[in-house]
């Protein structure tokens, strides 16, 4: 009887804190004034953060909570796709008006969306960009191999003293810039949004983390390129971390893709057997540094790894993998998926 009492106990508590946490969601998204309709003119600066605009809302008194706006923001997709420049809001508008307004741009329309998908060299990231925009190449990949003309901007920069090549650090994710944006406008954006995930999401975790910052950046560089599924990134983690641990080599196809400068699908005994110290084949250990600027999924799934003993993966032919504890398994399952 007594544990029936408890279990309903906890039950009611449970039930109670959620009530409390989703009422003081629900009561911070309302309209700050239902009844003032006056307008407001406020200007979102490019490459403004999720966090950024919020503080601008709450600053000119237009939302009632930053956290919670962010929070709401990022539950209904929406924090990816807001705009920068001037818009007109009024404090009869909630949380959800807001967002839209955000999101269909400002009244200025001088602003435009450039979009800098998972897995780019930094290479590649620099001519995505100057396609999109026109901008210069060459001052791109200046400015993106000069961490430390940045260091004194970003935290993790000034935290991680040694990074000189941006490369890894250069988030993926669609921004909203100025159209007359400079080459170095907007690579101080991508890494302004860089450090505000390394802050909220990256820091926190580091503590627990089975590898140091700029190695967990390399590993996930790895695993951007080897995992095509997000549901399958932590297990490609754990594959390559359990080796690292036992001092296996890591014998990534994705490396020694990168020590060639292409990528092939299914690598030859003289692809694997190139003098580079990205070839994981040949190297113990991570490479020198990340082989591409990776996602966040990727990122998160290197801190927060599967918990399996997994040491092999091959790939099914549909996008996800057959992973293996053993060598004769994985050879087996080699032998059932690969031509």
């Amino acid at each position: 009887m007594k544990k029936i009492i408890a279990v309903l106990l906890v039950i009611i508590i449970a039930s109670g804190a959620y009530m409390f946490i989703n009422n003081f969601v629900q009561e911070n998204l309302k309209a700050v004034d239902i009844y003032d309709e006056s307008k407001l003119s406020v200007e979102i600066p490019s490459g403004s953060t999720t966090v950024d605009i919020a503080e601008i809302l709450l600053e000119n008194n237009l939302i009632r909570n930053t956290k919670v706006f962010k929070y709401h923001a990022e539950k209904i997709g929406a924090d990816s796709k807001l705009k920068a420049g001037t818009f007109v809001f009024s404090k009869s508008m909630d949380a959800d008006d807001i967002l839209e307004t955000l999101i269909n741009g400002g009244s200025s329309g001088n602003t435009l969306n450039i979009t800098i998908i998972e897995g780019l060299t930094l290479e590649e990231a620099a001519s995505s960009i100057a396609e999109q925009t026109g901008l210069d190449y060459d001052k791109i990949v200046a400015l993106m191999t000069d961490g430390q003309y940045f260091k004194e901007d970003f935290a993790f920069l000034k935290e991680n003293p040694d990074i000189t090549n941006l490369q890894g650090f250069l988030m993926p994710d669609t921004y909203n810039i100025y159209k007359n944006a400079s080459e170095e406008d907007v690579v101080r954006t991508l890494l302004d949004q860089f450090d505000g995930f390394y802050m909220d999401e990256i820091k926190p975790r580091m503590e627990n983390a089975k590898l140091d910052f700029e190695k967990t950046i390399i590993l996930a560089s790895i695993v951007e390129k080897e995992a095509l599924l997000d549901e399958e990134r932590d297990e490609v983690a754990a594959v390559f971390l359990n080796r690292l641990d036992i001092n296996m080599k890591l014998q990534s196809c994705a490396t020694v893709n990168y020590a060639h400068g292409e990528w092939k699908e299914r690598l030859t005994y003289d692809d694997i057997a190139i003098d580079s110290p990205y070839n994981t084949y040949v190297v113990e250990g991570l490479p020198p540094t990340a082989i591409n600027s990776p996602g966040k999924a990727s990122i998160k799934a290197v801190l927060e790894p599967a918990d399996v003993d997994y040491l092999f993966f091959v790939a099914k032919g549909d996008g996800s993998h057959y992973f293996s504890k053993s060598y004769d398994q994985h050879i087996k399952a080699a032998d059932e998926y690969l031509d």
